[in-house]
């Protein structure tokens, strides 16, 4: 075999393991052989031999026949982290905005038509939660989701291209009705999302820019609607708006050293 069609299979054999980590997800924690093969359209018999070489490397976990994802994984997350300078940038300030308002304050980027979660300042006076750091929610019914793509309609596009979900009554599921909102979130510099993700939760969102105005990050309050009506939520946003300002002007002054 050439050097050069050992690289092809090698990278081949790459993408099929990436493929079957990708099969897990936060929905899907835990998995039979049988459904990662339907799912990734690799036969039994090359993802065994897939999954047993990931365990090798504790990427892999085995439990009663069904596979999970490793805690090989675990020591990648804090480097991940670690290494993401608008969360390094950005925290100290969600706690003190979290600390002021006494609400849990959200930092989130877009990857890919996903909303991912990579921060979060929390207080003992919301007890209340259901978010966790790599959390993944969709666009079209977000408040951080309107945000982050309000100036990138190529992204809204192929979000519905790829068909949207109903989650309530007041989610948008119309292509046209939604830039339209956008449009609205990028004139007025922030997004609601009022019960259109989940019933009884209300959702604000602000955006963070990076030197070149590129929006590139965005932070939310949420919470039930028993505590966050529109009216009381809505109160929040120049705060928020004032605490985007700073973390926008704490990253302009690093990229200028």
């Amino acid at each position: 075999m050439t050097e050069s069609s050992s690289k092809e299979s090698l990278n081949y054999s790459i993408i099929k393991a990436i493929t079957i980590l990708n099969s897990f997800s936060y929905e899907k924690p835990r998995q039979r052989l049988k459904e990662i093969s339907a799912q990734t359209g690799i036969n039994q018999a090359t993802a065994y031999r897939m999954l047993n070489t990931l365990k090798e490397f504790n990427l892999i976990e085995q439990h009663d026949g069904s596979y999970a994802l490793g805690r090989g994984f675990l020591k990648f997350e804090a480097i991940v982290l670690n290494s993401m300078e608008i969360r390094r940038i950005a925290l100290p300030f969600m706690v003190e905005l979290s600390n002021n308002l006494k609400v849990n304050v959200n930092l989130a980027v877009l990857d890919g038509i996903e909303v991912v979660y990579i921060a979060r300042a929390e207080t003992a006076y919301c007890i209340y939660g259901y978010f966790h750091i790599g959390m993944r929610r969709p666009i079209h019914c977000t408040a951080l989701g309107k945000v982050l793509t309000c100036k990138s309609p190529d992204i809204v596009s192929e979000a519905f291209k790829r068909s949207v979900n109903r989650y309530t009554l007041n989610t948008i599921t119309d292509e046209a009705q939604f830039l339209q909102e956008i449009e609205k979130v990028r004139l007025q510099g922030y997004a609601t999302d009022l019960e259109e993700l989940n019933n009884g939760f209300n959702c604000i969102a602000v955006p963070i820019f990076s030197p070149g105005k590129d929006i590139i990050a965005a932070i939310s309050v949420s919470g039930p609607t028993t505590t966050y009506p529109v009216d009381k939520i809505m109160e929040y946003v120049p705060h928020l708006i004032e605490y985007t300002h700073r973390i926008s002007t704490s990253i302009e002054s690093m990229s200028a050293k």
